[in-house]
């Protein structure tokens, strides 16, 4: 009877375990289908399904290639990895000296020629996952992810949200701006930290919270700290309390506190700036009282932006133009005042460049889309045409072959597994990458590139200045710091550099290894770098060397023992 009754325990006991366990199975499912629907709704959010599909087509090739756009895409190259080195190296006791040696050893550097937000940050990817041209292409995709997100918050204010999603999707593959979010240049990081700042000054402008005002102004003092580009906003938000006459917004305590504490932030670097930059003000402020007399000024960026938009996007933009003056909506009128801000804002600035447009090109594609949507009639069929033109510029960038240039890279692991390459020449257009790559081949930082600013000077808006005239000056220079190998793009890109050329081609010098340049880019066809051996004996000097500047206001001195041939810093 015990062993019956026992026996019947153990049923249900074992009963009870499996419907328990039957329970538990049935819960995680639950959970689990819960948490698979949260990702899927999250999924298909439009501002995420836009963020994907432009990771998509901006991130295309990303890990092709090296750096090569202008000289300018080098060295924000080279200033993140300064950063990432500070950063590890903490030279606290004596940063400027630091800086000095710094750029004796790695010439590409162009620290305090631009703000230096984006290049901390760049060097802190840097630090994170190693020194590589898709590591820095890494940094400007987020700020390009971050861009286009801000656009769609902005554009979602404007009017339907297809049409925020769908002009977002425009913004990022026009031709234009998909070619700057693929190389590392400052337009993309700049442009997303001035729709941030537009996105909370709106956000502000509603609520008149204070959260949103301290955040616009951190988003602000970001901007100038990117990019002295950030200047635009100072008239977009004047324009936009004047036109829509905020002034009790000017009333309030925190907002002066706010804009106080955003000078406080950005003002350091630009007193050092302007101190140290021998150039920085003249390119932007007239030094002619006829400056504003000459037509141009106000012609440039008008026919720049019909190649850079094309001519159906810029026809569209001009039918939305007439459509938002006639309406004069809320939304029309703020679409003006962005373009109206962008053109008087780089009118007045001396420097004229085709990327300055960056900054108001994204309310020209909202406009232009509203422009097909009147031509359409109706709305349907608005609609259909604008996800067709999408469709187009979505499927046009995934074509686009990013630019690519190799070469220096190779060059970089020849030279540096010879004997005696502790100082090496280098002359050419790709001589900030080829320095780049000179560091990540260095961990310890035993070496230093000397470049063709020994023999030839360039400043921003003058012509070289030839510092070494002579075949014997420039043989002197090459004894004199010890330097055994010179490595030369085959295409001088300045004047004066002859008496390089003539010298390496004589019998003191032997031609080893010649590595061709591949590029998809025209101005680099049928090129190559020369690397060339220097036969005689070497005779480094103790003494300081002088590295001639003139974008700075003194000369940079060092001494050669002091940071090559062992790690650097002691």
């Amino acid at each position: 009877m015990s062993e019956s009754l026992t026996s019947r325990g153990q049923v249900l006991t074992k009963g009870r375990e499996n419907l328990s366990e039957l329970v538990d199975n049935w819960s995680s499912g639950i959970t689990r289908s819960r948490g698979i629907s949260r990702v899927t709704d999250l999924l298909l959010q439009p501002a995420v399904l836009l963020l994907i599909l432009v990771g998509f087509v901006v991130s295309r090739g990303i890990t092709r290639g090296e750096f090569f756009f202008y000289g300018d895409e080098m060295s924000h190259a080279m200033n993140g990895v300064f950063f990432r080195d500070f950063l590890v190296d903490l030279p606290l006791r004596h940063p400027i000296q630091y800086v000095y040696s710094y750029y004796a050893k790695y010439p590409a550097l162009a620290f305090p020629h631009w703000p230096p937000l984006f290049h901390f940050l760049e060097g802190i990817f840097f630090l994170l996952f190693g020194l590589s041209p898709f590591v820095s292409r890494l940094t400007i995709l987020c700020f390009s992810l971050t861009g286009v997100y801000f656009w769609y918050r902005i554009a979602e204010r404007l009017g339907p949200r297809y049409r925020a999603f769908l002009s977002a999707v425009i913004l990022a593959c026009l031709p234009f701006v998909l070619l700057y979010e693929r190389i590392t240049m400052l337009e993309i990081p700049i442009l997303a930290a001035c729709l941030a700042v537009i996105h909370f000054w709106l956000k502000f402008r509603e609520t008149e919270r204070p959260s949103h005002l301290w955040i616009l102004a951190g988003w602000t003092a970001a901007a100038f700290l990117i990019s002295q580009k950030a200047i635009f906003l100072a008239f977009f938000i004047l324009f936009d309390v004047i036109i829509e006459r905020r002034f009790r917004l000017l009333r309030r305590v925190d907002t002066w506190l706010a804009a106080i504490a955003c000078v406080l932030a950005i003002l350091p670097w630009y007193l050092v700036a302007a101190h140290t930059l021998s150039f920085m003000v003249g390119r932007a402020i007239p030094k002619r009282a006829h400056y504003l007399a000459i037509t141009e000024n106000y012609t440039f960026y008008l026919t720049r932006l019909y190649g850079q938009l094309g001519p159906v996007l810029i026809g569209l933009a001009c039918v939305g133009l007439l459509l938002a003056v006639i309406r004069r909506s809320r939304s029309d009128r703020f679409l003006l005042l962005w373009v109206l801000a962008g053109y008087v804002c780089f009118v007045l600035i001396v420097e004229k460049d085709p990327r300055h447009t960056m900054l108001w090109i994204p309310p020209l594609i909202y406009l232009a889309l509203l422009g097909l949507e009147t031509v359409c009639v109706r709305q349907l069929f608005g609609v259909m045409a604008c996800s067709v033109l999408a469709l187009i510029f979505v499927v046009n960038g995934l074509r686009a072959p990013r630019p690519r240039v190799t070469g220096a890279e190779e060059t970089a692991k020849f030279v540096y597994s010879l004997p005696e390459s502790d100082v090496v020449y280098f002359q050419g257009e790709l001589d900030g990458d080829f320095i780049f790559f000179a560091r990540k081949l260095d961990a310890q930082k035993r070496r230093l590139v000397a470049r063709e600013k020994q023999i030839v000077v360039t400043d921003v808006g003058r012509k070289p200045s030839t510092v070494l005239a002579t075949t014997d000056e420039v043989l002197h220079f090459f004894k004199s710091w010890g330097i055994r190998y010179a490595a030369i793009d085959n295409v001088d890109d300045l004047p004066g550099l002859g008496a390089v050329r003539t010298l390496l081609n004589s019998d003191q010098f032997e031609l080893i290894r010649t590595i061709p340049i591949e590029s998809n880019v025209p101005r680099f066809h049928n090129r190559e770098i020369q690397v060339f051996r220097f036969r005689g004996e070497l005779q480094r000097t103790d003494q300081n060397v002088v590295i001639p500047m003139m974008t700075i206001h003194k000369d940079i001195s060092v001494n050669l023992s002091s940071v090559t041939g062992h790690p650097w810093p002691n």
